[in-house]
């Protein structure tokens, strides 16, 4: 497995365990690995952001490759043009939901799919002999703000006349890359339309929005608007609130559309890719209406893979992470939201009259910050309260504890029919957690 890579990219705090040195390292090592003519570049807006894109940049430039730097763009913007504009890789400096002083490098093939994790081994097979002398010609860095006019122009083709006129929205841009692009898009449309958080402000970046949602709900309910959606600081993700200001899941939403999707032809076969994190009665209702429904590890990267190889058009996680098949291979914030508004219009239902049948079965979730993730799972008394836990629940709900792909926290989630039952599930398995992240801080 990858030393670096976590389920999306290279993450870390920025100067820390991110810094410029591996940056530069990273680029290099791509360069080695895939031998790319052309490269496409582009970050979101935190502080760190440009001195780690410029770094990157000279090590894909020290190995020959022409750089063309996007700027401040949305993530799924490189995913999209990348085949396009016959890029042979592509690359975002973003760190997503994560916490303004993190950052991360994330990679993605000409196809527009985030590395695999063979590919992602690649990159760190050439990592210590990244700055290894090797004599050639080195590659151009180019500024390429015709990106941001490329993506504008595709989300247009994509959804075209789309008319919003008479609705109410309220749209959070979390002060990330979205805040670029978004306000072109939606003031299109002719709704009347509430922005939050649309100026870029590294310092701020998911302070609202999909990580962030409670703005937004607020705004939605003292507003009177018919809908609320927010992105996060790379534009990967699209959160939806429904005009009652209450979060409407990646999966609920998913499960409630799928079966229109089949009827207009917007998806080939009745089967929804999940992760293990998607709510059991998301599940329960397409299977009632004759769907399949798969589940891989959490992370819109298997998600995407998982639908490639299965030949499924739609899938998704409960964050927000959605991917329509039929016009991308990658979560898009942007383009998740028209085609929900989309379909909404041609329904004539609101978010949440298109929802209510999809039954939501309790779930309790908590973070819990550790030093060594891993060590910590592995512990046997986390392992043991987890068992003991799963024993309880007796085949009427389920546990999920798993180290987290892009922090240092370890994800606890209970679910079934009693919620205080999983409140104090969780609980038990929250404190064994830190009893064990306690205990190896003191032998170490």
């Amino acid at each position: 497995m990858p030393r670096y890579f976590g389920t999306d990219g290279v993450r870390g705090r920025a100067g820390f365990e991110l810094t410029v040195e591996l940056a530069l390292r990273l680029g290099r090592a791509a360069g080695k690995a895939f031998r790319p003519e052309k490269v496409l570049l582009a970050r979101d807006t935190r502080v760190s952001g440009p001195a780690l894109s410029a770094a990157a940049a000279a090590g894909l430039a020290a190995e020959g490759c022409t750089v063309f730097d996007a700027g401040v763009l949305p993530s799924p913007a490189v995913s999209h043009l990348l085949p396009r504009e016959k890029f042979q890789l592509g690359l975002v400096v973003s760190a997503s939901h994560n916490p303004p002083e993190d950052n991360g490098l994330k990679f993605y093939n000409p196809e527009g799919y985030k590395l695999s994790v063979a590919e992602e081994e690649a990159v760190e097979a050439h990592l210590d002999s990244a700055m290894d002398a090797d004599p050639g010609d080195f590659g151009e860095i180019r500024l390429w703000p015709e990106a941001q006019i490329l993506y504008l122009g595709l989300l247009r083709f994509l959804v075209p006349d789309l008319r919003l006129s008479g609705l109410q929205l309220v749209v959070d841009c979390a002060h990330g890359a979205t805040a670029a692009v978004a306000p072109a898009v939606f003031e299109e449309l002719g709704a009347s339309v509430r922005f939050l958080s649309a100026e870029i402000d590294g310092r701020r970046i998911n302070a609202t929005g999909a990580a962030a949602p409670g703005l937004l709900q607020e705004t939605v309910r003292t507003t009177g608007a018919d809908l609320g959606v927010g992105f996060d600081g790379d534009g990967d993700r699209a959160v939806f609130v429904d005009e009652r200001g209450r979060i409407v899941e990646g999966d609920q939403l998913l499960a409630a559309l799928a079966p229109h999707l089949l009827s207009w032809g917007e998806i080939r076969t009745p089967a929804v890719v999940f992760t293990v994190l998607a709510n059991m009665g998301a599940e329960l209702y397409l299977r009632e209406r004759g769907f399949e429904v798969l589940r891989v590890p959490v992370g819109d990267r298997n998600v995407a893979w998982a639908m490639r190889e299965l030949g499924v058009d739609l899938g998704g996680e409960p964050s927000g992470h959605l991917i329509f098949r039929r016009y991308t291979v990658t979560g898009d914030g942007i383009l998740t939201a028209l085609l929900v508004l989309s379909y909404l219009r041609r329904l004539n239902l609101s978010l949440r009259a298109l929802v209510e049948k999809v039954p939501v079965f309790p779930q309790v979730r908590e973070d819990v910050p550790v030093g060594d993730k891993n060590r910590v799972m592995a512990d046997p008394a986390v392992q043991a309260t987890i068992s003991a836990a799963e024993k309880r629940l007796d085949g009427r709900g389920r546990i999920v504890v798993r180290p987290s792909g892009t922090q240092p926290l370890v994800r606890i989630m209970a679910e079934g029919p009693d919620e205080a039952e999983l409140q104090k599930i969780v609980a038990e398995i929250a404190e064994a957690v830190r009893a064990a992240d306690l205990s190896r801080n003191t032998r170490s």
